[in-house]
């Protein structure tokens, strides 16, 4: 960051935009929209309904009563009055580790149905699956990112998949990689 881009009048002036976390409904609703899966929300409140329809998105949830333990960890609002100021929109360790480690996002990587067929480029050749591996890059990066990859990027990528760690799981780690990146989790 350029330090002009550090005055404080440009903000005031609307001249930047400053970068800030998604909210907790978004985050989870771009994850269910980029893997193909859905997310159970449920309600203690047994009037009108203690479990939601699985095609429901977070935003739309009517009632604070109706969550789920992401939404609880990520700092949903309690809606109580509608003011920005009721939302923890702070990072915190607990949403860090669970994006990064947690059985829940894992299933939605590697089951969702949207990305397995980009996590399963394989070629009968060495040459014909590097360029299918090339392809599927590309395309989680449009899908999760919305954008293509830098040539930096890609060189990574080939040099991930050239070590032995990277072997046969680089699509998957890329696509966790992104996921927990600050482009990502991040309006910018």
């Amino acid at each position: 960051m350029s330090p002009a881009a550090e005055d404080p009048r440009l903000e005031a002036n609307f001249a930047c935009y400053p970068l800030r976390r998604l909210e907790a409904e978004v985050l989870i609703d771009a994850l269910c929209q980029i893997t193909g899966t859905t997310e159970q929300y449920s309600s203690i409140i047994p009037e009108p309904y203690t479990f939601m329809p699985d095609n429901q998105r977070a935003v739309s949830l009517a009632d604070a009563s109706i969550t789920s333990p992401f939404l609880e960890k990520f700092g949903r609002s309690s809606r109580d009055t509608g003011m920005e100021s009721d939302r923890n929109n702070r990072p915190t360790a607990a949403q860090r580790l669970h994006l990064l480690n947690s059985s829940h996002i894992r299933r939605k990587l590697e089951a969702g149905p949207k990305l397995q067929p980009l996590l399963r480029a394989a070629g009968r050749t060495r040459e014909e699956t590097e360029k299918r591996r090339d392809e599927a890059v590309r395309e989680l990066y449009l899908t999760i990112l919305s954008r293509l990859p830098t040539e930096d990027e890609m060189q990574v990528v080939k040099t991930y998949a050239q070590t032995g760690s990277g072997r046969g799981t680089v699509l998957r780690d890329l696509a966790w990689a992104l996921v927990n990146s600050p482009e990502f989790s991040y309006r910018h």
